[in-house]
């Protein structure tokens, strides 16, 4: 039996209603292909924009942990008690130098991660927080001797203590602090 025999048939029995099924079976396959079609250009699109947040997301960590490597070793060779001090400059003055050259990684590092704090996930963005926060702690308690000084005044001796033992805190507190970070980022690049 060929096909239009076979739909001879169907409509000597059926009718109408069977010429309505076979044109509406139709009409939904068209349907369903479009929106099939439809659903493809929006997985494409969206995994183009998931591709895209990635990649710049990938470049914010790697930015962010060389300020935070940056920030860390002027850190520690600013409050470090042994220093090299450059022929022809005296302590006073490598001390404002070194100082400015602290404050301002810190505050370009700073301005760096408000400006991309979005790709960071809740917990990073606190650990980081918290790096700032207690690496401004330790260079303020050291510089608070060479302001002093510079103003004509000097600490007291519990400030002057502080101040001579903050290099002491580093290892204390920003090394673990910045193996959490590190850990972070590695749950974050996938690892």
């Amino acid at each position: 039996m060929t096909y239009i025999e076979f739909v001879g048939e169907i409509l000597k029995y059926a009718g109408i209603p069977a010429l309505i099924a076979i044109g509406l079976k139709s009409s939904f396959d068209v349907k369903l292909e479009n929106l099939k079609s439809e659903l493809n250009y929006l997985k494409a699109k969206e995994n183009f924009k998931f591709t895209k947040l990635h990649e710049k997301r990938f470049k914010v960590l790697e930015k962010t942990f060389e300020y935070l490597n940056t920030n860390l070793n002027l850190l520690a060779s600013h409050t470090s008690p042994f220093k090299f001090i450059p022929e022809g400059e005296s302590f006073d003055e490598n001390e404002q130098k070194v100082s400015k050259e602290y404050r301002d990684a810190h505050n370009q590092f700073l301005k760096y991660f408000n400006s991309n704090s979005i790709y960071f996930d809740k917990e990073t963005e606190v650990l980081l927080l918290k790096f700032f926060q207690e690496t401004a702690e330790i260079f303020n308690a050291y510089d608070q001797r060479q302001i002093m000084k510079a103003m004509g005044d000097s600490l007291d001796r519990e400030e002057n203590l502080k101040s001579i033992m903050a290099y002491k805190k580093i290892p204390e507190i920003i090394h673990p602090l910045k193996k959490e970070i590190e850990i972070k980022f590695r749950e974050l690049l996938g690892e």
